[in-house]
């Protein structure tokens, strides 16, 4: 079963994206613009730079990206369904 993560699932803290309390991404001001922002990765990887309203946005999408495959790593190893 498949869950489907909305934007409502997450909250912001300042300028980092939570899912269950634990951040997943977070928003860097551009050191040569900074009106502009980027998203930082758990990863260390560091995104375009973007306006806040935009920035915002496709933080939300990775967030999903990333959560959903932390949970199906979880959860793609049972050995009962080996056995059959």
């Amino acid at each position: 079963m498949t869950t489907i993560l909305r934007n409502a699932d997450f909250i912001w803290r300042g300028l980092e994206l939570c899912w269950r309390n634990k951040p997943v991404v977070a928003l860097i001001s551009d050191a040569t613009y900074p009106h502009l922002y980027r998203i930082r990765y758990p990863d260390g990887w560091i995104s375009s730079p973007a306006n806040l309203t935009r920035a915002k946005d496709a933080a939300f999408g990775h967030a999903r990206y990333l959560v959903a495959q932390e949970n199906r790593m979880e959860a793609s190893y049972r050995p009962e369904r080996m056995a059959a």
